[in-house]
C-alpha cells in the first residue's frame, strides 16, 4: 500500500485531500493543528526528518502562505514556506516517488485570460513569484504534478472556526452595515472537493506536468455578494460596488482565469457551480 504524505493537512484543502486519497494508501498528515507527525516545514531539518520518517511514495504539498499581503510584507518568510521545502523535497525524494505541488492562478498577471498551462507566467506579487519559483523547482524533477488552482471555497475544518470567502460575504450581508466591496477583480471560486477529486483523478492516471483546476464561472466580489444574498434570501442594498481596486500591499491579477481543456480531455468534468457549493457552506446559517 502506498504511503501518501499530505502537507498543509490542517487546511480545508489538505483535509479534503487526505479524505479523498485515503482509499489509495496510508495517509501521513503534516499540519500545524492536526497531524500524526507535526512538523514546522519552515525548518529544513524538520522537512528532512518528515521525509525520513514517513518515507512517502507520494507527497502532496499543499502547505503554503496563501495571504498575498502577508507575503508581500514578509518576503523572506514567504520563501521559507512557499519555496524552500519544495527545494528540499524535490532534491531528496527518491526518483520513483511522486510529487504534487499545489500552485495558484497568481503566477499570471491577469491581463490576457484565459490562461493555459503553457501560458507565460508574469506574477505581480511576492506570493505569485514564490509559487512560480516553487513550480520551477518541482518541474525540474521527473514524476511531478503541478496543480494550479484559483480562490477556493469549502467547509472549514471544525478546529478553525467560521472563515473563508463565502462566510466573509455572508457576514457583510447579515450585519446590514454599509460596506463597499470590490467590483473590479474577477475571481473564479472553486469547490474544494472538486479540486481534491481532480488531484485524486490525476494521480490515478499517473499524470505529470501542469494542470489547471478551476470553476468556469467568474465574477467580482460584488457579483458573488449579490448571488450569496439571493441564496440567503436577504437584501444587499447596503452593499455598494467599489469600481477601483481596494489599496492593499500586494497587487492582484485583474482576471487570471485558468483554462481547463487539458484536464477535461482526460475525462474529468466535475466543476460544482458556485450556488450549489455556497449553499453547502451556508447550510448552518440557513437553518
Amino acid at each position: 500500500m502506498n504511503t501518501i504524505l499530505v502537507t498543509g493537512a490542517s487546511g480545508f484543502l489538505g483535509e479534503a485531500l487526505a479524505r479523498k486519497l485515503a482509499s489509495a494508501g496510508r495517509i501521513v498528515r503534516s499540519g500545524f493543528q492536526h497531524s500524526e507527525r507535526p512538523s514546522d516545514l519552515r525548518e529544513p531539518d524538520a522537512v528532512r526528518r518528515l521525509l525520513d520518517s514517513a518515507r512517502p511514495d507520494v507527497v502532496v504539498h499543499a502547505a503554503a502562505y496563501r495571504d498575498p499581503d502577508f507575503c508581500e510584507t514578509h518576503p523572506a518568510e514567504a520563501r521559507r514556506l512557499n519555496v524552500e521545502p519544495v527545494r528540499i523535497m524535490t532534491s531528496e525524494l527518491p526518483a520513483d516517488s511522486r510529487f504534487v505541488l499545489i500552485s495558484t492562478d497568481y503566477v499570471f498577471d491577469g491581463e490576457m485570460p484565459p490562461y493555459r498551462e503553457d501560458s507565460d507566467r508574469r506574477p505581480l506579487s511576492v506570493y505569485g513569484c514564490s509559487k512560480a519559483e516553487a513550480e520551477d523547482l518541482a518541474l525540474a524533477r521527473h514524476n511531478t504534478l503541478v496543480v494550479r488552482i484559483p480562490l477556493l471555497i469549502g467547509i472549514e475544518p471544525a478546529h478553525r472556526g467560521p472563515s473563508g470567502f463565502v462566510l466573509q460575504i455572508a457576514r457583510h450581508i447579515l450585519q446590514r452595515q454599509p460596506v463597499e466591496v470590490d467590483d473590479v477583480l474577477v475571481r473564479y471560486p472553486t469547490w474544494t472537493e472538486d479540486v481534491a477529486d481532480a488531484i485524486a483523478f490525476l494521480l490515478a492516471r499517473n499524470a505529470a506536468g501542469v494542470f489547471h483546476v478551476s470553476s468556469p464561472r467568474g465574477g467580482t466580489r460584488y457579483h458573488w455578494t449579490l448571488e450569496t444574498a439571493r441564496i440567503l434570501d436577504r437584501q444587499a442594498n447596503h452593499v455598494s460596488p467599489m469600481k477601483k481596486p481596494f489599496p492593499r500591499p500586494a497587487p492582484r491579477p485583474p482576471n487570471a482565469q485558468l483554462a481547463t481543456p487539458k484536464l477535461r480531455a482526460l475525462g474529468f468534468d466535475q466543476f460544482t457551480d458556485f450556488t450549489a457549493a455556497a449553499k453547502q457552506v451556508l447550510e448552518g446559517l440557513m437553518r
